[in-house]
Parts: C-alpha cells; sequence; structure tokens
C-alpha cells in the first residue's frame, strides 16, 4: 500500500525489510527508461504507417516519381515559420531587427557538427516579407549561440504579441478570402486564432489614426476553452471590431428576428431583422483527420486510418452548407482542412456545389499568389470502406459508404435507375467484381481541378487543401428527407432543430437534398448514429453565461468623457458595453464597433441566440487604489490606449526622451527625478488618477509612443506589465541596453515574478496572461485539438 500519511512504511513492507526478504516494491530500472545518452533514453516516433501509404498510393494524390521524395519529407520534423502581425505598431522595425541583427549573419553558409544550416527565408506568397522560414533543429538551437538569440527574440516577440508562431501553410485560406475593410467576415472553426488574428490585419490594415474601421470579424469554436484561448490571441490586435462566440458550427445562428421581440432602444439596425444575420466572406477550416500534419503531430503515423477521414465526411458537409446559408450573395467562401485526404477534400466540394442548386460557384483562383506551389485538385479518386475498396457507387452492394464519398456523388435513386436500365438491357450488376478495374473508376464532372492541394515536399511545409467558391445567387430550401424520422438535429425534434436554420434555408444537418427512399439513407443513419446519441448544443439564454448589454449609466458615461477629455469623435454612447446588470459592480467597459453593436442589438431582438464568449476591445477598467482617491472610477487598459489616445483631451502629458525612460523604469518615480521642469509642473497639476503619458518625439509620426500611468500624490507610476516596459525600452533605447540583457529578460521568467514586480506599483497589480497558445503553432491537428490556456 507504500507508506501512509504519517511517512511511515506499510505493514507488509515493515515485515520484508525486518526479515531480509528481496526487495520487490522498488523495480530496477529497465534499460531504456530514461533519458540516458547511452542505449537507453526515449526512443522517436515510429514514423511507418503501410495503411497510409497504401491508402495514399492508390488515390494518386502524389505521382509515382515523387513518392520516395513524398515520404521522406513527411518523416522530417516541421521548421518553424512565424508570422510579423502586420498591424502591430512595430512591425516593420521587428522585421528590419531581424534582417540586421540576425538573419544577415547567417547568410553565409554555417556548419554545425559537419550539419549546414540553412539561411532563414522569407515566405515568398506572404505579402511585404513579414512572414519567415527557419529550419534548424533544437540540437543545433543549443550548440550556436546566434540560434539562442534568435529563439530568445522570438518567443519575447511572440509574448508581447509582435509575432505569431503559425504553419506556414495555415496561413494561406485567409489570403485567399479577398477580405476588404468594410467585409463582415465569419470564421466558423476559429481556435486558436491564427487565421482570425490575419482576418484583423486586413480589417484595420487602411485605419487612419482615430478612425473606426466599418468591417467586423466574428470568431466562432465549439469548445470553450478553445474560445478564451482565441480571446487571449486576438487581444492582442487591439480591435473592437470582433466577437467571439461558441457555438457548434454547424448549428451557427442566423439571428431572424422572432416575433416576441425584446424591446431595445435602437429599432434601425444596419443588419436586417428579415434577413437575419448574413456575411460576405466565410472561413470554413473545418475540423479533419489532420493526416497533411504528421511533420507536427508523429503521433498521427500509429493512430492514422482511413475511416478518420469517413467518419468526418458529413459534419464537414454540414459546417460548409451552413456557411452557405450564412453567406451573403456576390461573397466569398474559403473551405480549408489539414488532411490530404478527397474524401474530406474534393468529394466535400462536390457535394457542397450539388446541394447548393447552382448557387455557388467554384472559382478558379490559380492566378493568385502565383509564387505559392500549388497541385488541381483530384477529378477521380478511391473509397475505402472497412473491408474493401470502391471505384463506384455501384460496387457498394450493401452502402458501406456514402454516395457523396464518390466523385460522381450519386443518390440511391439515380443509382436504383441506372441498374434497371442496364437490367433492361440485359447487363448483371447484382454482383459486382470485389476489384474494380480502370475503366470502371468514377469521374466527376465538376470542375474539381480549381481546388489546391498543397503537397509538404513542394515547399517544406505540411499538407493543405483549400477551395474558393464565390455565392452567385440565393440559397434556396430544399425539403428534407428525415423529415417523418428522426431528426438529425441531435436530440432536437425536427421544428425545433428547424428554428437553428434561418434565412429561409436548408436544415444544415440535412446532407442529402434530393428526395428519395428512406432506405437510400441507412448507411448514413448508420456511420451518424454516434452523433445522433449527442445531445445538440441548447439555443437562447444562456446559463452560467454573462450577457453582453450596453452601458446606459449616463452617470458613469459622462463620468469617463469628462474626466478624460473624450471627444465627440469617438462616440461612446451605444459603444460600450458591459457584462453585468449592475453597474454599481462592473469591473470592465468594453468598446464595440457599430458592426458588432447592430449584431449584440439583432441578437437580443431574436431571443439572444447566439452566446457571445467575448465582444470588442477592454478599454476602461475599475481600480481599486483606496490611498489615493481618484475622480473617475475607471482606469484606462493597456489594449484600449490605442483607441482612445487619438481622442484625449485631458490627462495627457508629453516628455521628452530622458523622462520618457526614467518612467520605465520598474517602480514607482518621484516627481522631483524628472529632468523637465515643465513635465513636471503639468504632472503636479493632473489631477490624482489615471494618465497618459506620450513621447514628444514621437508626436506626428505614424507610431505614437505612448503608457497608461498612474499619478499618485508623490510618484508617477506605469500601468504597463514589465515585458512591455522592456520592449519600448530596447526600441526606443537601443544603444543603452547591453547585448546580455537579452537572455536575462522577464519573458523567461515565470508569471508569479512578473506579477510581484507589478505589485511594487501604487496601482493594484495588472495581470499578465501567458500566450500558450501559439507557441503550439495553429496545433490542432486538424481534430480541433482542446488547448487549454
Amino acid at each position: 500500500m507504500g507508506r501512509g500519511k504519517g511517512g511511515k512504511r506499510g505493514r507488509t513492507q515493515r515485515r520484508d525489510f525486518r526479515d531480509g526478504r528481496e526487495n520487490v516494491w522498488k523495480k530496477p530500472r529497465e534499460q531504456g527508461d530514461g533519458d540516458g545518452d547511452g542505449d537507453g533514453g526515449w526512443a522517436p516516433f515510429v514514423v511507418e504507417s503501410p495503411a497510409f501509404e497504401e491508402y495514399y498510393k492508390k488515390q494518386g494524390i502524389v505521382p509515382e516519381s515523387e513518392w520516395e521524395q513524398f515520404m521522406a519529407c513527411l518523416r522530417k520534423s516541421l521548421p518553424t515559420t512565424f508570422r510579423i502581425n502586420g498591424g502591430g505598431q512595430y512591425a516593420e522595425c521587428i522585421r528590419d531587427q531581424m534582417r540586421r541583427d540576425f538573419f544577415d549573419c547567417l547568410k553565409d553558409e554555417t556548419e554545425i557538427d559537419g550539419e549546414v544550416i540553412e539561411p532563414p527565408r522569407t515566405l515568398p506568397w506572404y505579402p511585404n516579407d513579414l512572414a519567415w522560414h527557419l529550419s534548424f533543429s533544437r540540437r543545433q538551437l543549443r550548440k550556436a549561440s546566434i540560434l539562442q538569440r534568435i529563439h530568445e527574440f522570438l518567443k519575447e516577440e511572440n509574448e508581447l504579441g509582435n509575432i505569431t508562431r503559425q504553419e506556414a501553410v495555415s496561413m494561406v485560406p485567409p489570403l485567399f478570402l479577398d477580405v476588404k475593410p468594410n467585409h463582415r467576415i465569419l470564421d466558423m472553426c476559429a481556435a486558436p486564432g491564427s487565421k482570425t488574428f490575419q482576418l484583423l490585419e486586413v480589417i484595420h490594415k487602411d485605419d487612419q489614426p482615430g478612425a473606426l474601421s466599418q468591417g467586423m470579424v466574428i470568431a466562432n469554436d465549439l469548445n470553450v476553452q478553445r474560445c478564451h484561448l482565441l480571446i487571449h490571441q486576438t487581444k492582442r490586435m487591439c480591435s473592437p471590431n470582433i466577437l467571439v462566440t461558441n457555438h457548434e458550427a454547424q448549428h451557427f445562428p442566423g439571428l431572424k428576428k422572432k416575433k416576441l421581440e425584446v424591446d431595445v432602444k435602437d429599432k434601425e439596425p444596419s443588419i436586417g431583422d428579415d434577413t437575419g444575420l448574413l456575411f460576405d466572406r466565410v472561413l470554413c477550416d473545418v475540423p479533419c483527420s489532420g493526416d497533411g500534419t504528421m511533420r507536427k503531430a508523429p503521433d498521427l503515423w500509429k493512430k492514422w486510418s482511413p475511416g478518420m477521414g469517413n467518419g468526418l465526411h458529413c459534419l464537414q458537409i454540414q459546417i460548409a452548407m451552413r456557411g452557405v446559408a450564412l453567406l451573403e450573395v456576390g461573397g466569398r467562401m474559403v473551405y480549408s482542412t489539414c488532411s490530404l485526404n478527397p474524401i474530406e477534400d474534393e468529394a466535400v466540394v462536390g457535394e457542397i456545389l450539388r446541394q447548393s442548386g447552382g448557387c455557388m460557384e467554384l472559382l478558379d483562383v490559380s492566378s493568385e499568389l502565383p509564387t505559392l506551389r500549388r497541385r488541381p485538385g483530384l477529378k477521380s479518386w478511391k473509397v475505402r470502406g472497412r473491408r474493401r475498396w470502391f471505384s463506384s457507387y455501384h460496387e457498394d452492394k450493401y452502402r458501406a459508404v456514402l454516395p457523396s464519398m464518390f466523385p460522381s456523388g450519386k443518390r440511391m435513386a439515380q443509382i436504383t435507375r441506372e441498374r434497371e436500365g442496364d437490367m433492361d438491357s440485359g447487363n448483371n450488376v447484382e454482383n459486382p467484381s470485389e476489384e474494380a478495374t480502370e475503366s470502371e473508376a468514377e469521374v466527376s464532372e465538376l470542375p474539381l481541378e480549381r481546388c489546391m492541394r498543397i503537397l509538404p515536399h513542394d515547399q517544406d511545409t505540411g499538407g493543405f487543401f483549400i477551395a474558393a467558391f464565390q455565392k452567385v445567387g440565393p440559397y434556396k430550401r430544399v425539403s428534407n428527407s428525415f423529415s417523418g424520422k428522426k431528426s438529425r438535429g441531435r436530440g432536437k425534434a425536427p421544428q425545433e432543430a428547424e428554428e437553428n436554420v434561418d434565412n429561409d434555408t436548408e436544415n444544415p444537418e440535412a446532407v442529402d437534398n434530393d428526395n428519395e427512399p428512406d432506405n437510400a439513407q441507412s448507411a448514413e443513419l448508420e456511420l451518424d448514429s454516434q452523433r445522433e446519441n449527442r445531445k445538440q448544443q441548447k439555443q437562447g439564454p444562456w446559463h452560467g453565461v454573462d450577457p453582453v448589454l450596453f452601458l446606459e449609466d449616463d452617470q458613469i458615461i459622462r463620468s469617463l468623457a469628462s474626466y478624460y477629455g473624450i471627444q465627440e469623435s469617438l462616440p461612446l454612447s451605444g459603444h460600450l458595453v458591459v457584462r453585468s446588470e449592475d453597474t454599481s459592480r462592473v469591473k470592465r467597459i468594453y468598446y464595440v464597433s457599430k458592426s458588432v453593436g447592430d449584431v449584440a442589438r439583432l441578437n437580443f431582438r431574436s431571443g439572444q441566440m447566439l452566446k457571445i464568449t467575448s465582444a470588442g476591445l477592454k478599454i476602461f477598467e475599475r481600480h481599486s487604489n483606496k490611498e489615493d482617491a481618484s475622480a473617475c472610477n475607471f482606469r484606462i487598459a493597456s489594449e484600449g490606449l490605442p483607441l482612445l489616445l487619438p481622442h484625449l483631451t485631458k490627462q495627457l502629458l508629453y516628455a521628452t526622451k530622458d523622462d520618457f525612460k526614467l518612467l520605465l523604469s520598474p517602480s514607482a518615480v518621484p516627481f522631483v527625478a524628472f529632468k523637465d521642469p515643465a513635465f513636471t509642473s503639468a504632472m503636479q497639476s493632473l489631477l490624482v488618477g489615471c494618465c497618459v503619458v506620450v513621447l514628444k518625439d514621437s508626436v506626428g509620426t505614424n507610431d505614437v509612443t505612448a503608457v497608461g500611468c498612474w499619478r499618485g500624490r508623490t510618484n508617477m507610476s506605469l500601468l504597463v506589465p514589465r515585458v512591455e516596459a522592456d520592449q519600448m525600452l530596447k526600441r526606443l533605447f537601443p544603444e543603452e541596453v547591453e547585448a546580455g540583457d537579452r537572455t536575462s529578460n522577464p519573458v523567461n521568467a515565470n508569471e508569479d515574478d512578473t506579477l510581484e514586480e507589478q505589485k511594487g506599483d501604487e496601482m493594484d497589480e495588472h495581470t499578465i496572461e501567458e500566450d500558450e497558445g501559439e507557441e503550439k503553432g495553429d496545433e490542432k491537428d486538424g481534430r480541433h485539438t482542446l488547448e487549454g490556456q
């Protein structure tokens, strides 16, 4: 039983010890355990899968002459790729610094233990040289100081939100959406948020100081933990134009107005009550088997089977068709997976075109991103059942697979008519051959060659599949063949499931849109039985989730506007939201753009069908400094400062470079320590409480440098995290920062140490969250794996 609470040996162990018996309680360490350097140590992942090789040789996605190169590339680890956040204040500065301090040193061939290090390079197809590719290993990282410096630099910038570690192929889908700053965008399966961040960058790329973008991004994910990760990633963009929701993508509500509407002040939103919520762009990066991610998730070699793709086929169609229903006519939708499997790729694309009834056009985007190497989509492929291969649905006598998995996508009614015609003509089709010949293989009549498949060995990346659609007409609902049977809405009655599908569109759970005999659907119902047993996500007012409420307390709004001198160019009324009905207990105030506010109001009128996890940008936080009472109960949040700064006229100071540097020191700075008498005089004339200090030299430039501070009775304290202050020191005073300080940056310290430093300030501590998501890249392994924060 081991030792008890008192730390004594168990009775049996004591007896064995007294009698001098062999100690069987402590097993000897076996060879190979632990992490020794000899014959033992960690065993590498097995990177062999006969089933995988057989499957993809049959599918012909890679020419036979390239097969060995393809497999060799899959067995190598994935290089590091990262993207400089183009919307950040220091984007160009970081790019130039990396080139100057790091990458220029590696232009010439550098060897470590006889291995040549490939120089860092930009991804040629990504705009403005903001995406980079590094291919050194962990062992090389430990042995080369220059590589260690690069690694530490990237870690620090990632923590600060200036770069995002993201797989190269994961950056591609948003580029094919052709996003404009005024677009409403839906990211249906958004976590961990790297693609959402790209979309926000485009929304704000043309923003002028003080101006607000008219666009909007709704980022949705099924798992609430991943939603919090998504919030953490996107808040670095400091955007009021984002809404994070928590829904099953195939049931995303369209927010059509119900008969019993909630009374709100604004009765004329820009989004119509009759049409519901529609989007200009929809990104469907659906859950998939993820075999294109084997280079970063080698455990998939052991787990992989053809059934993984077959099992997700229906869900992928449902999500995509819900995206079609939510897309505006003239809008663009991108369907993508990190799988190479045609059952999850071309077969789903074909079914989208068939079910949409001609309202969706598959776009030829071969002229876009010309330096990106891609292969055309397949027109013909085979389907692997549990026991055998199928080249055509005619061969599937027992309905083991779905018709939509085949290139033709023919339904049972069509197959039956064809067989009857063959029998009338004397052809025997009752006993199909076990192995179909090449002549019997189906070939799709749809233009599937317009799809794109990115293969790992083409440009040293992961595998990916992308298809771009345009909606050319309204999507009309087609009657559901299961309407009389158990609803495919995961436990809901048919009429209840119907309420989740607005805009007069087809039920997204209904994968087939032909009126066919019930027995034609038996295979589909059998393959989907696990999803049927799972209860459908409840719709309506959400238990345990704080509502998004517009702040209507005029006293608070007037207090904020008066204390900070906020100009009318930044409207507050109708744009401030909170998550508590009791305004006396409100801790945070968020700012939402007009487009996000319209959605929030429409959500009220539709019965709060939308489960909102986060809305807009946090701009104010309630302070708890009892020693220095302030005339305003709220201080400016660091992420909200870029939005507020152009509109502030009070509590504003302008500091010289020397005084600004002094202000960035770890501890509170007494008034007498500042060198500029004018700055000291202006500081003493301010009200006690939160204020903003602007660097004089940056005024009039595109990158105004400012920090939030707390003006105490006798000193001034910084209200930004320590790592951000250190970043400013390095950017503004590079000649005074020793090179050795790079390795001792507080980024490498734990979160508790960072918070302890913040507690020394006069203000209450400013919680610093750690970024754990993008350190793993866009690591969903194709299956939207849970990632804790």
